[in-house]
């Protein structure tokens, strides 16, 4: 028996590997022309010609439709803030985040530790530069990863069915930045309010390994609640002061929760911002420009230290509308000539 199992299992391998040769051999097939034409082909069957778009797509009609009303809006927000960066920049280089806890403390906190907007990917995502399709295509994904409620097949347009789990990913990628970003300010309204530090460095080292802490955290826990976020937060605690610790976790949890609740403004503030930083790149492109764009939003709330982490999710949005534009740019053109 033992025999067979090893012989079965060398058997599995040996196909394993053969797979992976055939998909090497056909990814330059893929990936060029006749992977294009292939998913155009595939699209047309399920959906007919991009003459029958508008009728064929209703959900995509509909994101579309919903976008294109506030997308010149959106356009000449990004516009106006490649300008704005430049003098906020130079007005305050490191100044307070604008969306903190009425705390009562004067401690000067700087947003960030080093400069990640200055750091440069191997492959940077190309910036929009206005073209009705793209932009709207850009914008659509954007808004798609920012609701609230979680993707689902019956609710994915049909353009972008193929990509749920990667669409879904980002989402929550967002949605973790949010919560992280909303624990930084709880903890900074915490540090502040109890003179817990007493200059702008231990406030970054703390807000620093509580950054690293909470992402661990998020990332290998499914279903984490507020008392496990608050735990992980209290890391910079000293002492033998129970009570006191205990009072402590208890504050921090009720403003956590009430912060996170859907309608609050510091959530909606909160979620504003994330969604800022992440247009930046959408519509930036994840080279300097992007990544200074997505900074300076998230140093509004004291969250620059999240930058790397929105870019890496803001790039997928930028290559799923760079590919999906190409596949089904035709049905797109019908669709927004008929709304």
């Amino acid at each position: 028996m033992k025999g067979l199992r090893f012989v079965l299992r060398k058997i599995q391998a040996l196909k394993h590997e053969i797979s992976k040769a055939r998909i090497r051999i056909l990814e330059p097939f893929i990936k060029g022309p006749a992977g294009l034409e292939y998913l155009q082909k595939a699209f047309t069957n399920h959906y007919g010609s991009p003459n029958d778009a508008p009728a064929s797509l209703p959900l995509t009609t509909q994101w579309l439709s919903a976008v294109r009303v506030d997308s010149e809006q959106e356009w000449d927000e990004y516009i106006d803030s490649l300008s704005a960066f430049r003098t906020s920049n130079a007005r305050c280089p490191q100044g307070l985040p604008s969306t903190i806890f009425r705390t009562g403390g004067s401690v000067p906190v700087a947003s960030k530790i080093g400069s990640p907007a200055t750091i440069s990917t191997v492959s940077e995502q190309p910036e929009c530069k206005g073209e009705k399709v793209d932009l709207l295509l850009r914008l659509f994904l954007l808004k798609l990863v920012s609701e609230v409620e979680g993707l689902t097949v019956e609710t994915m347009p049909e353009t972008l069915k193929l990509n749920l789990c990667r669409l879904r990913t980002v989402q929550s990628q967002l949605q973790k930045i949010i919560v992280i970003s909303t624990s930084i300010l709880v903890l900074r309204q915490t540090l502040l309010s109890e003179k817990l530090v007493t200059s702008p460095v231990d406030m970054e080292n703390i807000v620093s390994q509580c950054v690293k802490r909470l992402s661990e955290l998020l990332d290998s826990v499914e279903d984490v609640g507020i008392s496990e976020i608050v735990e992980t937060m209290n890391g910079f605690s000293e002492g033998n002061d129970v009570k006191k610790l205990r009072a402590r976790k208890e504050v921090m949890a009720n403003m956590l929760a009430k912060s996170l609740r859907a309608g609050d403004a510091i959530f909606t503030r909160v979620s504003r911002t994330v969604y800022l930083a992440a247009r930046g790149v959408v519509l930036g492109g994840s080279g300097i420009k992007g990544r200074e764009l997505t900074e300076m939003a998230l140093r509004r709330v004291g969250a620059a230290l999240l930058t790397e982490k929105v870019v890496e999710a803001a790039e997928v949005l930028v290559v799923v509308a760079t590919v999906s534009s190409r596949v089904h740019g035709p049905w797109y053109d019908q669709v927004i000539k008929n709304i």
